[in-house]
């Protein structure tokens, strides 16, 4: 045994063997505790609690999160620069959001109007497309997938009417 341990040779990127992991045993033991939070599921439970504040002559319980907008609206009404860049800042980004939503909102609705005005001969190419398209030369199941489509486009138009 004595002969094993002078070949191998102590250096860099080569530690003692008795300072080494051993096979089988972990190096990290005791591993993360359970339960432990990250920053974002800390700051999530900070901004939940509750605290109890004086509105109108009332004593009101809200969030904190309720709280730091409701700050940051009266100060940015005071007239604050800080204030009304942020909150400026924030309704630019809501607005962008709000009209993405509508924006595609919109493509359906128009992508359901084309395929209520598709002929007969369009949906049986159509039909075809949709076999092609899964892969499949089955043209039943391509039948199957653009009738769905075709009766989707039915039923969302008639829930519109309502």
């Amino acid at each position: 045994m004595a002969a094993d341990k002078k070949k191998y040779k102590v250096g860099y990127g080569k530690p003692p063997e008795e300072t080494q992991f051993r096979k089988g045993i972990s190096g990290n033991p005791g591993g993360r505790a359970k339960g432990s939070k990250n920053v974002s599921k800390l700051l999530l439970d900070a901004l939940s609690e509750a605290v109890v504040v004086n509105e109108n002559g009332q004593r009101k319980q809200i969030t904190k999160a309720e709280a730091i907008i409701k700050q940051l609206v009266n100060k940015g009404a005071s007239g604050d620069e800080r204030s009304i860049k942020l909150l400026m800042a924030e309704m630019r980004s809501r607005l962008e959001l709000d009209a993405s939503e509508d924006q595609r909102a919109e493509d359906t609705k128009e992508q359901l109007l084309m395929l209520d005005r598709l002929t007969v001969a369009e949906r049986t190419e159509l039909r075809r497309l949709v076999a092609k398209a899964q892969g499949s030369a089955d043209l039943d199941s391509g039948k199957q997938a653009a009738d769905a489509a075709v009766r989707d486009a039915n039923s969302a138009k008639g829930s519109e009417k309502d």
